[in-house]
């Protein structure tokens, strides 16, 4: 699980998250408040609020920083809101908590299988050929490689 950063100088600081994910984004706040800059806190509670954080996101003015903190798989679908949005790389953290799966692309019938993350081989659920999992991401299938485990 990674941390939150503090980066200085922003226009404004946006946190959104839900309550577990709010309480990894603490210390960032804290500091925020001592500190005296403008900041606003989103809590996401369920999947309505969080559709209406695209239109949220949309009304945000140059040089606002945003604070993201969910479970793996809701992360997912606001980093990409986020991204349509019109928000960077540069200008957010994405926080994760909790079990996160891991997509696989078999090299072989080119199918997507799911794993957890700490599995380093897996069985194709298309094909059968066994996998190893490689750390090589894929933004096209939004996926690892598996390439063929034994020969």
């Amino acid at each position: 699980m990674r941390k939150a950063i503090f980066v200085s100088g922003k226009r404004k600081y946006l946190f959104c998250g839900a309550q577990e994910g709010m309480k990894l984004l603490f210390a960032v706040i804290e500091r925020v408040k001592e500190e005296g800059h403008p900041y606003e806190i989103v809590v996401i509670d369920d999947i309505q609020e969080s559709l209406q954080l695209s239109d949220f996101l949309k009304k945000q003015k140059m040089g606002t920083y945003l604070y993201v903190a969910l479970s793996h798989t809701e992360l997912k679908r606001v980093e990409k809101t986020a991204e349509e949005a019109g928000l960077t790389e540069e200008e957010t953290q994405f926080i994760g908590y909790g079990e996160e799966l891991k997509r696989i692309f078999c090299c072989r019938c080119h199918g997507i299988n799911e794993a957890k993350n700490f599995e380093e081989e897996i069985l194709c659920n298309q094909c059968g050929l066994e996998l190893s999992v490689s750390d090589h991401y894929s933004v096209y299938h939004n996926a690892v490689l598996g390439y063929v485990a034994k020969l």
